[in-house]
Parts: structure tokens; sequence; C-alpha cells
């Protein structure tokens, strides 16, 4: 990514933040500075560009597409000041308008190339599940159980999976259940319950059970005792192999068809001790993406 023009270094701060939810840091972007009016020759090529503009009439950010080549985003912050920049640029916002164009570009690879698609796996996954999803060409090995499909690339260097699995509707009362408790405890639970309904994609602990049982029968270790175990679900996080000292990033979609079906819980985790992760899970993102 080219940045040009950010003298004051405030949006290299935003973009070089950790990404979260991984094992090791690794920042969001990595850019390359160009100073204010320098954007030349093969750098007005590269798929993104964010073009700093101070001193400006007012501030602003603008979005273009394909302006020297394709695909290409260029996004256009412009400032009074560095002051009014620090004062009105969402830094989450822009790490969010950059991390979508990302995902955007690597889902496009898949959707529109047939040549990288695993087209036998995408069949097998809508008779299945019902759902249509562009599984990478690359992801050939797999592993298919009742209500479950492993897939995985099965690389001995950055390997990438995807889990597809059917969850049982949790009846409302069951999720209300609850035994004889203190005053303490209850209110702990009704907190907690508040917090579960604001965000639709929390887990109560009797989905958590269901899939922590389902992971434990459907993806050992090299013994008994080893198995895959997610301690916290949520939309991204970090996978652990029971018993043993594997585990990596993970980011998951919870797909509800309707009342009174299961729900479809899709996991994508990468295991890749040697080398960084931040693309590897991006692009499993992007292929999650795609469903349809």
């Amino acid at each position: 990514m080219v940045l040009e023009g950010d003298t004051d270094s405030i949006v290299t701060k935003i973009l070089t933040e950790e990404v979260p939810a991984l094992p090791q840091p690794e920042p969001l972007c990595r850019l390359i500075q160009v100073k204010k009016g320098k954007t030349h020759g093969s750098y007005l090529l590269v798929r993104t560009r964010i073009v700093v503009n101070i001193p400006a009439e007012e501030f602003s950010v603008g979005l273009s597409r394909n302006e020297n080549a394709s695909p290409q985003t260029v996004i256009r912050i412009s400032a009074r000041s560095p002051q009014q920049l620090r004062e009105k640029l969402n830094p989450e916002k822009l790490r969010q308008l950059v991390d979508e164009t990302e995902l955007e570009h690597l889902a496009s690879i898949i959707s529109t190339n047939p040549s990288k698609q695993n087209r036998e796996m995408q069949q097998l996954v809508k008779k299945n599940f019902g759902i249509s999803m562009n599984i990478p060409a690359e992801m050939q090995a797999s592993k298919k159980a009742k209500n479950f499909i492993w897939i995985s690339n099965n690389a001995s260097s950055g390997m990438k999976n995807l889990i597809l699995m059917k969850m049982k509707e949790v009846k409302s009362e069951e999720r209300r259940a609850e035994k004889v408790k203190s005053e303490e405890q209850r209110a702990e639970e009704v907190k907690s319950e508040e917090r579960r309904m604001k965000n639709s994609d929390a887990f109560s602990p009797q989905e958590k059970q269901q899939i922590d049982s389902i992971l434990r029968t459907n993806m050992p270790g090299e013994t008994d005792s080893m198995y895959m175990v997610i301690p916290v679900l949520s939309e991204r996080g970090l996978w652990e192999m029971k018993g043993d000292a594997m585990g990596g990033p993970y980011v998951m979609r919870r797909i509800y068809p309707g009342k009174g079906k299961d729900e479809i819980i899709i996991i994508g985790f990468v295991y890749a001790p040697e080398m960084k992760k931040k693309i590897l899970i991006k692009q499993l993102e992007a292929a999650i993406s795609t469903i349809k």
C-alpha cells in the first residue's frame, strides 16, 4: 500500500496498529511512504493508495476506484491542518475501510476465477448445508461426518482450514433456565444475558457446549486426549489443541436459516507456526464472505 503525504505520520500510526486476535504482533498494513505529489510510475498502479492532502479547505475523506489500474482503490484524506486531521479522522472507520477493501479484493479473486474454485467441494457444501460458498481450489483435503465438513489445503507450511457444522437451536426457555442461585449470581447472569442479546453473534453456554462437543468428536489430535478447542467463541480469536502446543487464529460466522432449523457455524482457522498469519486468515475470511 502506498501512502502519500502523511508528513506527521498520523495515518501511518492508525494503519500500522496490530491486527487483533493474532498470536504474534502483525501490523494491519505494510506501507510505502511517498512525499506529497511524488507518487509516480509503478506506485500509481498499486492496488491501494492513500493520499493525505494538507492544507485543504475542509476535512473530507473520499474514495475512488480504478484510477490508474484495475482493481484499485484510492482513498483521499484532506484537512486544513494536522490538528484537524487528528480531531476529525476516525481511526476505526479508516481501518475498517482499508480492511474491507482488502477483503473484497481477496473474495473477488475466488469469485471471478472458476479455475481457483473447488467445484466438487462447493457442491458438497451446497448439498449438506444449503449454502453457496466459493471454496479455494487449493483446499483439496476433506473429512465428512454427520452435519460436519472439514476442508483443508493440508499444507506442510501455512495450513488453512474451513469447518462447517450444524448446531441445534437452543430454545429460549433453555437459555433462561437456571438453578437456585444467590442474588449476586442472578444479577451477574442478567447482565451477561443483556450483553449476549446486544451481540447477535454471542454464544450461550449451551451453544458453546455443542460446538465443544462437535470439535472434540471431529477434530482430534494425535492421541485420544488431544482435540481442537476454542476457549472463547467470537467473530475472531485464537484456537488451541487440547493436550498439545498447536494453535493459531480463527474467524467464525454463524447463519440462521430460520426458526426451528439448525444453525450453521463456519470456522476458518490457520496453523502456521513458521510464518506470519494475517494474510492466511484474511484469505479464509474472504472465502467465508462469499457465502450466499
